[in-house]
């Protein structure tokens, strides 16, 4: 079975969870990670990490001394990547929500996070936790990446965070918003 119809199968069952009913264009995936420092960054994590089109994207980017940790929630998508992770020991699967990062990883120990959750889908208390969990993790001066498909929570990132850069991806369906964050 393709991945674009795994895809499409898994969003339509938990549109609310994906976000999306395809998976991000490469054009998206390059703007998401246009300003990823890969020559420095050792502990990167990922969060939402779907089918995986972005993960394979950062493990080939990656330095070989790396490490990848990828979030997923859907059962689906965490076997897409755990089998990724099978041919990659950079990567690590982890099946569960974004905020158990805070659990795993010492405070700001993470050089960059990586975001592909539905964030507009997300109440403010989810929002308001996924971006604690990032502050929680990030090195000051780390990177955290995150596209939306509207500009809703722009306001929101400029309150967290001390430089927020905002890109659009038009050659994406739908077009995309892609925030790059720096942490104080």
């Amino acid at each position: 079975m393709s991945q674009n119809w795994k895809f499409f199968k898994e969003s339509v069952r938990h549109f609310w969870q994906v976000g999306s009913l395809v998976q991000s264009s490469r054009y998206l995936v390059d703007s998401l990670l246009a300003d990823v420092d890969f020559a420095e960054s050792r502990l990167i994590v990922e969060f939402g990490a779907g089918n995986g089109c972005v993960t394979r994207e950062l493990l080939r980017r990656m330095r070989p001394d790396a490490r990848l940790f990828s979030f997923e929630l859907s059962q689906v998508f965490h076997e897409e990547i755990s089998s990724i992770a099978a041919r990659d020991p950079r990567l690590t699967a982890v099946h569960g929500c974004a905020m158990l990062a805070a659990q795993m990883f010492a405070a700001q120990s993470v050089d960059c996070v990586v975001s592909g959750l539905p964030m507009g889908n997300f109440g403010k208390c989810a929002k308001l936790g996924v971006l604690s969990t990032v502050h929680a993790v990030l090195k000051p001066g780390g990177h955290f990446s995150q596209f939306q498909y509207s500009l809703l929570d722009y306001r929101l990132m400029k309150r967290h965070f001390p430089a927020v850069r905002l890109g659009y991806t038009p050659l994406n369906f739908p077009p995309a918003f892609v925030y790059n964050c720096v942490s104080a």
